[in-house]
């Protein structure tokens, strides 16, 4: 599949935001770019195709350490570092969770083959944000902007990431924020290279 040219990738810088379901996994004063992909014959499942995940993964993880939110711990890869969630009263978790944060451990990786969990972690379910740190170690800022953002827009982009990675409308769709705009060229333009390099069609949309 890694060299199947029926792959083929579209990265926009504008678009419908509320139809792709973008608008709130974008802070303020940040831009965007979105990487969709079309796929003939239609795949019998909606799974990520796996150039774009090698694509993704592999940008990252040359550029810091990725983390992301993890749901479950089943079936990890290696090269993973988990940090728990805090301990709280189920009750209260619960309200927390319904309301305004995420019930989830944070998961680290350093690798592509560990970092490509993320979209196995409901990433079709649209509950999936990962951020690119520019050091190797996990901040605070950066933790409690993943456990407890549901809408970045009313939250500074974490000023230790390079780069927030999150799912389109089911899925369907990987979107790229920064709040610099060289950073955000440099991990697309990495991306695009990648997915190039691996024999898929890539048009770029400004």
């Amino acid at each position: 599949m890694t060299n199947s040219p029926d792959i083929s990738v579209q990265i926009l810088y504008k678009w419908d935001e509320a139809s792709m379901q973008t608008a709130n996994l974008r802070p303020g004063n940040c831009t965007a770019a979105l990487l969709t992909w079309t796929v003939l014959p239609l795949p019998i499942d909606e799974s990520v195709p796996v150039p774009i995940m090698r694509a993704v993964t592999e940008t990252a993880t040359t550029s810091g350490t990725l983390a992301f939110r993890l749901f479950f711990n089943v079936d990890l890869p290696d090269g993973l570092t988990v940090h728990p969630a805090p301990r709280a009263w189920f009750g209260r978790r619960l309200v927390e969770g319904l309301l305004y944060c995420w019930p989830a451990n944070i998961a680290t990786a350093t690798t592509p083959d560990a970092a490509t969990e993320i979209f196995f972690q409901n990433w079709h379910l649209q509950d999936q944000a990962a951020l690119i740190q520019r050091n190797d170690t996990l901040s605070y800022e950066s933790m409690d902007r993943l456990r407890r953002a549901r809408d970045w827009r009313r939250h500074e982009f974490p000023a230790d990431a390079r780069v927030l990675i999150a799912p389109a409308v089911d899925g369907e769709g990987v979107l790229f924020v920064a709040a610099d705009v060289h950073e955000l060229e440099s991990a697309v333009r990495a991306v695009t290279d990648r997915l190039r390099d691996a024999g898929v069609v890539v048009a770029i949309e400004h």
